[in-house]
């Protein structure tokens, strides 16, 4: 829960969307300057609040995309993928099923741009199961293809299990 620190807070209650909402505007992390700060959540979890770091890589419509500090304005919708955050030799990798970035210029003389990442749906690489995303794809692709609904479900639903499919491995 402090600036700058990676946390997971599972379960989406009001209180950790009132302090995700209190933490937006908390100070910067201490001594930090010229640093990309990465704000990463869901309604249901905060991943990281203004967390110093390298670069993040994320899954925009038009294509795949790495910012970094003092990149140009950007506002991006993003697709089901990985984004990719790197901070010196470290990686995290986090599956999206879809959202926005949100990249903003320095707001004071720290140097430090934000880069906000809103997603319905967040988790871990770590966490996927690729055997039960084939599984749901199977069922989907079996299921019924009468009506206008059912199409557009088979649609839907396979590019998210194939996008889970090729995240987990």
């Amino acid at each position: 829960g402090l600036p700058g620190v990676c946390s997971s807070h599972r379960g989406g209650s009001a209180m950790a969307f009132r302090l995700s909402r209190f933490m937006r505007f908390a100070a910067e992390p201490t001594g930090v300057t010229n640093r990309l700060l990465l704000t990463l959540g869901s309604p249901a979890e905060s991943i990281c609040v203004r967390k110093p770091i390298d670069s993040v890589t994320v899954p925009g419509y038009e294509g795949v995309f790495t910012l970094t500090n003092n990149h140009s304005l950007t506002v991006s919708m993003l697709k089901p993928g990985v984004i990719t955050v790197r901070e010196g030799s470290n990686t995290e990798e986090y599956f999206v099923s879809d959202g926005f970035v949100f990249f903003n210029q320095a707001k004071d003389d720290s140097g430090c741009c934000t880069a906000e990442i809103s997603a319905v749906e967040a988790v871990p690489t770590s966490a996927l199961d690729k055997d039960r995303a084939t599984q749901v794809l199977s069922e989907l692709l079996s299921g019924p293809k009468d009506t206008e609904w059912d199409k557009t479900k088979i649609q839907l639903g396979s590019a998210l299990c194939n996008a889970v499919i090729r995240a987990a491995q």
